[in-house]
């Protein structure tokens, strides 16, 4: 049996890395706390982390990875990168060390050199925090976040390190209450250093004014706290100033529009128009600007998008239903996106024919002579005819909603007509069956 390769940017793959930076948490608070207090116990929890960390190994077998703009997909050359490079990280943080006491002494001995050689020993799964950092990359990557939340991330991870850190560093200075229980001793080492960061120490715990130690470490935490707010701050008004990007931008194009038409007088009716136009955009692109994105990219690239975008559109219109993927690529290139608006006529009869129309939403009312003979949906293809037969458009097309469709020029039309000749089928046949069901 085969075993399957992970996309190292899937879904599933961003929730187990998430699912990792959790126990890393967990475990950097564990192994810490129990060096301080020279106490450990192996609860469930702590096989239950280590299990996560030997699956993590495991998965990283089958894991593509990314090295600057180059994937690696090939099992082989993903086992011999991963060795090279974070196996011996992953199999420090995941070896059981507690092992190497149990099975010389057949127990971990509290208060003594045996322990606190066991516990320098765990303290190599530490070596867990380094990928952290990569985890964090990868994850953000995936989600796809704007980069002030993505520092907001990282410094709340890093932030609880430091404070539980902090916290420890408290009481291995002498400044906790010793007689208390260890979780005693923690939880108001925990209290003064968050009433330290945050500035809003109430004097209940203070260092000891004969202790230039506590009195140092005081100062190094309240450092830190300045250093955090300044921090924090600058990137909460980074974040909301950046918060959607797309809708600054927006706003900005609109009122450059609104500027334009008031400086040129023109009637509230048509502004109201323009207005609206551009609000549609906005609800259906997230922009004001259709297609600017894919054009920007390199061919293939937007090609691929094009075609994940309107591969479903393309197989619903008669002309391309059972077209093959060449026919699909090249056709798909050839496109130009339109937006209709209410009432507009998108094709006036008597005109000239130099373009036919793909509808992908909206409904638009087909007229003969000004009579309503049909409506159309979202999927249907209208204006091959004057195409096919070199003559005036037969009958006024108008939009009656908000429409979006696609535009294929003539030149383009005749060209795959020409070079598939399945596709000219299909366009001949379509065509003599409207002319049969208008008799």
């Amino acid at each position: 049996m085969k075993l399957p390769v992970f996309a190292w940017n899937s879904r599933g793959r961003a929730a187990w890395n998430a699912l990792v930076l959790v126990a890393i948490l967990c475990f950097a608070f564990i192994i810490t706390y129990g060096e301080v207090f020279k106490g450990f116990h192996l609860v469930p929890f702590y096989y239950l982390l280590n299990t996560i960390f030997i699956i993590d190994l495991l998965l990283s077998f089958r894991t593509t990875i990314k090295k600057s703009y180059i994937r690696i997909e090939d099992p082989k050359e993903i086992a011999r990168s991963y060795l090279r490079s974070w196996f011996t990280i992953d199999f420090l943080s995941a070896f059981p060390f507690e092992l190497i006491p149990l099975a010389i002494f057949g127990s971990i001995p509290a208060d003594s050199s045996h322990f606190t050689l066991f516990l320098g020993l765990q303290s190599l799964t530490l070596f867990k925090l380094v990928k952290a950092v990569r985890l964090l990359r990868d994850l953000f990557e995936v989600l796809g976040l704007l980069p002030a939340i993505r520092r907001l991330v990282v410094f709340g991870f890093w932030f609880s390190i430091a404070v539980h850190f902090m916290a420890l560093g408290w009481i291995l200075v002498g400044a906790s209450e010793a007689n208390r229980p260890p979780a005693d001793q923690y939880l108001r080492a925990f209290y003064w250093v968050t009433t330290t960061i945050a500035t809003i120490g109430y004097g209940d715990y203070s260092p000891n004014k004969d202790s230039n130690a506590q009195i140092f470490y005081t100062i190094i935490v309240q450092i830190f706290g300045v250093g955090m707010y300044t921090y924090l701050i600058a990137n909460v008004a980074s974040l909301v100033s950046n918060l959607d990007i797309a809708r600054a931008a927006y706003q900005k194009r609109l009122e450059e529009i609104n500027a334009f038409l008031r400086a040129q007088n023109i009637p509230p009716v048509l502004q109201e128009r323009v207005r609206d136009y551009y609000s549609y955009l906005w609800s259906q692109n997230r922009s004001v600007e259709s297609g600017s994105v894919v054009d920007g990219l390199p061919k293939s690239l937007s090609l691929e998008i094009l075609l994940f975008l309107n591969r479903d559109l393309l197989t619903r219109v008669e002309l391309f239903r059972g077209a093959d993927e060449i026919f699909l690529r090249e056709s798909v290139t050839l496109l130009r996106t339109r937006v209709f608006l209410p009432d507009e006529f998108i094709i006036r009869q008597g005109e000239y024919g130099d373009c036919m129309y793909f509808l992908t939403g909206g409904e638009v009312e087909v007229l003969v002579n000004g009579n309503k003979v049909a409506v159309l949906g979202p999927g249907s293809p209208f204006g091959e005819t004057a195409l096919v037969e070199n003559g005036l458009r037969n009958a006024s097309i108008r939009s009656i909603t908000y429409s979006t469709g696609y535009q294929l020029s003539k030149s383009d039309f005749d060209g795959l007509r020409s070079r598939y000749p399945v596709f000219d089928a299909q366009v001949l046949a379509v065509v003599e069956r409207r002319r049969n069901a208008s008799k």
